[in-house]
């Protein structure tokens, strides 16, 4: 085998350029990577979520059957320990609160928000004095909004005095 010179290439050197520091190459490989990561969670974690409301009414049906001919006024109250509402008027020949219940027939609709197990019913007659009174458990079915971010709620109640 004949020797050759390194020297004797078949092709022209390349001129070398200036060469960058190395932190360089290791600073695009940190951001590369954090862009990557950031990219990632974002994706995964669904991003950021905005909700158009913190609190959303509730509609709450009170069906009662049986003898309901005394009944004037039906209270709810949501959850254990929490007031009647709505409150009666202190003077007979006061006009319901402004916020009262409506009412159909036998059926009174209360509007809330944050619906709370069990809930309280009671009846009263035109004097104030309660007919009758029950704690019931009540499904709400969310009627709007999202999963995530809840909704407007519905539930219906049948209550036989």
């Amino acid at each position: 085998m004949e020797e050759r010179d390194v020297d004797d290439r078949p092709w022209p050197a390349r001129p070398r350029g200036p060469r960058p520091p190395v932190w360089v190459g290791t600073a695009a490989v940190v951001v590369g990577a954090l862009v990557v990561v950031v990219a990632l969670v974002s994706r995964l974690s669904g991003g950021g979520r905005d909700c158009p409301a913190i609190a959303y009414p509730s509609l709450l049906e009170v069906v009662l059957t049986g003898e309901t001919a005394d009944v004037a006024h039906v209270q709810l109250s949501n959850g254990d320990g929490e007031p009647w509402y709505p409150p009666l008027p202190t003077d007979p020949g006061t006009a319901e609160p402004a916020l009262s219940p409506g009412r159909e027939g036998d059926t009174w609709t209360f509007t809330f928000s944050s619906p709370r197990n069990p809930i309280g019913l009671r009846a009263l007659d035109a004097a104030g004095v309660v007919v009758a009174e029950t704690k019931k458990s009540v499904e709400m079915i969310r009627t709007g909004g999202s999963e995530a971010c809840g909704g407007p709620m519905q539930g219906r109640i049948g209550w036989a005095l």
